[in-house]
């Protein structure tokens, strides 16, 4: 393993560990700047984009859809729905820093800064669409955190999010989403790594 590889999984296992909304401002003020190639050149995370190709695949117009892209980081999902067709994004992040580089990126309507473990508001709420990747795993959010994003999803609404194994059995996921008012549209474990083992849920839903 060369050494570029060794500080990402540092700096990824760091991030695992995070223990509250400070300790995550504080590690990604310092990992926002290699972020991007850590995370993607150099690991290969892939769930980042399957998450996005999935709401694709069930959104009717992606040109009118207005998404809300949850934990939203340096703008990987945004980049990939503007692939896809999508115009009007918004994006939430706890991390300033790292919603200064997806600023820079221009892939935005608009970016907020907000914790999504605690009910925070959106002007534009609430949205047609949902997604979220790297968020739903352990140091970062859980279930109260999903019931937060949850009250922002129109009904008919799409939610797209990636669930790290851990946060699924430890949070109780099937349980939480058998007692939402939706459909479970997709829900699949997948590596979220190239030639990894499986290790998240893929999940659609679609608000009742």
């Amino acid at each position: 393993m060369n050494g570029s590889s060794d500080n990402a999984r540092r700096n990824l296992k760091r991030a695992r560990a995070i223990s509250g909304s400070n300790e995550a401002r504080t590690v990604y003020a310092e990992w926002a700047a290699s972020y991007d190639r850590d995370v993607f050149s150099t690991l290969k995370v892939t769930g980042t984009d399957t998450i996005a190709d999935l709401l694709h695949e069930h959104s009717a117009d992606p040109e009118s859809t207005r998404v809300l892209d949850a934990g939203c980081g340096t703008g990987a999902v945004a980049a990939r729905l503007k692939m896809h067709g999508f115009t009007c994004i918004d994006g939430i992040d706890l991390s300033p820093d790292m919603l200064k580089i997806a600023h820079s990126k221009r892939l935005y309507r608009h970016l907020t800064e907000a914790d999504l473990n605690q009910p925070f508001d959106m002007p534009d709420s609430p949205y047609p669409a949902i997604v979220s990747a790297g968020t739903f795993t352990t140091g970062h959010v859980g279930a109260n955190g999903f019931h937060n994003l949850f009250a922002h999803l129109k009904n008919d609404g799409l939610m797209a999010c990636v669930v790290a194994n851990p946060v699924w059995q430890g949070d109780r996921f099937n349980r939480l989403i058998d007692d939402l008012p939706a459909s479970v549209l997709v829900n699949r474990v997948e590596a979220t790594m190239q030639d990894g083992e499986p290790d998240a849920h893929m999940l659609v839903l679609r608000r009742n």
